[in-house]
């Protein structure tokens, strides 16, 4: 391959891999504000075993992703992501964990899925008045 030809498709990648991270980042955002709403409805109990599941897999977190440019059956590129992203990843997947657990009736704490979600897709879920009155109620 020529420099100029070599030059031109490392740009393009390098643009890719961007574009790639820009995506990861907006994911990143929206996986975060679903899971800090799932772990403001736990009790103090709850909260302190997420707390310690998020620092544990922190430990073991290399903050790096595989991001791969020119599709899955090519070759990767390891980038390093911002420890933001790296935090909001992990509070996200803590919460998972406890929801996944708790769909098969596995109780860790008194994790609880907030109402307002689906537990399958995280929707939001829009209640009827009758739901609505007998929430008040409990």
């Amino acid at each position: 391959m020529r420099p100029r030809a070599k030059a031109k498709a490392k740009q393009t990648t390098e643009k890719k891999v961007e574009h790639q991270l820009e995506v990861f980042r907006r994911q990143s955002e929206a996986r975060y504000k679903l899971a800090m709403q799932a772990y403001r409805a736990q009790d103090k109990m709850t909260r302190d075993a997420l707390d310690l599941m998020v620092e544990r897999l922190r430990t073991i977190s290399t903050g790096q992703i595989r991001i791969f440019p020119n599709g899955r059956n090519q070759p990767g590129v390891v980038v390093p992501i911002e420890p933001a992203l790296q935090d909001q990843n992990i509070m996200f997947l803590a919460t998972e964990i406890l929801k996944d657990l708790a769909l098969y009736d596995v109780k860790v704490a008194n994790y609880e899925f907030p109402r307002m979600f689906c537990a399958e897709c995280g929707t939001k879920i829009s209640l009827t008045q009758r739901e609505k009155k007998s929430r008040r109620r409990e």
